[in-house]
């Protein structure tokens, strides 16, 4: 099967656990977790960036920044921006809820539970071929201190890699970045395809998409930043000089590198729930009983972009289940907002 048939046609793992199955527990339905992708294009443009964020769930400071272009007005460029490619592991606030997902792209199972978002992935980056990919993330320390740390880096598979100089560009980004950041950057050059130091980078992201023709950088703020706003504006900085590099124009952009806290979108999340085909609306922590025959659909979030609900102590990825008693968390992105406690 091709894989515009198989994106088409295929569905996330929602089977009903079998041994869950009971006539005496409620019976609860989560929608699909969304795939969320925006396309940003200026009436004057030249190059085609793409922004990945949110490969690995407890690196915010990446997704948010991916996230808060979103709301951008692009006055030259072009933007395609995917920023929770790893949605279940976001709401675990986890690396990786089913495994690392950035090992996952040279080979992953049809079995694997990511196997449905890194094919939408790849399927995304092929079709919209974009001028460079730039795969966002927060590493650990800080580069410049401890050359084994990611944190605070851009990263290159190869100084050069077929035509691609991209040596060149990450040196640019660094050193124009760092005239803005009290914590500095390092340059990291893995060597994926020449040498054998980071086998395991010639299975994440930005080595398939050299090997698919398609330039490629990692950018890394880090994990040991005190604050979200922090890593945020690390990221925006970093960008802003890709930008430069490949002619993208935001309006007000300075302002949100700036302070980036200003445009977080902090607003509360209304959870949309029918309990036996009865509609309610849930915006506080609440606990309430329902008979043991009830059937829940959560069917909506009203609520930032990263509204959702996780069950707590289920399978994330079990859409379809059965229970006696269960406490939903509703969250944005890794923040849990309210509670619901369900008992029957």
């Amino acid at each position: 099967m091709d894989r515009r048939k198989f994106l088409k046609t295929s569905i996330i793992f929602s089977a009903t656990p079998l041994f869950a199955r009971s006539k005496n527990k409620p019976h609860f339905i989560f929608p699909k977790k969304p795939f969320e992708y925006y396309h940003l294009k200026s009436k004057n443009s030249k190059f085609r960036i793409m922004l990945i964020g949110g490969i690995h769930g407890n690196e915010m400071g990446a997704y948010k920044a991916a996230d808060m272009l979103i709301d951008a007005t692009l006055k030259k460029g072009e933007l395609f921006i995917i920023p929770r490619s790893n949605f279940t592991s976001i709401l675990a606030d986890v690396r990786g809820y089913n495994g690392d997902m950035n090992r996952k792209f040279a080979y992953i199972s049809k079995k694997d539970p990511d196997f449905y978002y890194v094919e939408l992935l790849k399927e995304a980056i092929l079709e919209y071929k974009p001028d460079v990919l730039i795969s966002m993330h927060d590493g650990y320390g800080f580069n410049i201190e401890n050359k084994r740390a990611w944190g605070q880096s851009v990263v290159i598979d190869e100084k050069k890699y077929k035509n691609f100089n991209l040596y060149t560009e990450a040196k640019f980004v660094q050193e124009n970045a760092n005239i803005y950041l009290k914590r500095k950057l390092g340059l990291i050059n893995t060597k994926t395809f020449t040498a054998h130091i980071h086998d395991e980078q010639k299975k994440a992201l930005t080595a398939w998409c050299l090997e698919h023709g398609i330039k490629a950088f990692c950018i890394e703020a880090s994990k040991q930043l005190p604050k979200l706003e922090e890593k945020i504006k690390t990221h925006l900085v970093m960008l802003r000089e890709f930008f430069k590099l490949y002619d993208v124009k935001i309006e007000g952009f300075n302002e949100m590198v700036k302070n980036p806290g200003k445009f977080l979108d902090n607003r509360n999340i209304e959870m949309k729930v029918k309990i036996n085909n009865t509609l309610y609306a849930f915006k506080h922590s609440e606990k309430i009983k329902i008979s043991k025959q009830s059937n829940v659909e959560f069917v909506g979030f009203n609520g930032p972009r990263g509204s959702f609900a996780i069950p707590k102590g289920i399978n994330l990825n079990w859409r379809k289940f059965y229970a006696k008693n269960l406490r939903i968390d509703v969250k944005n992105d890794f923040k849990r907002k309210f509670s619901l406690k369900i008992r029957s």
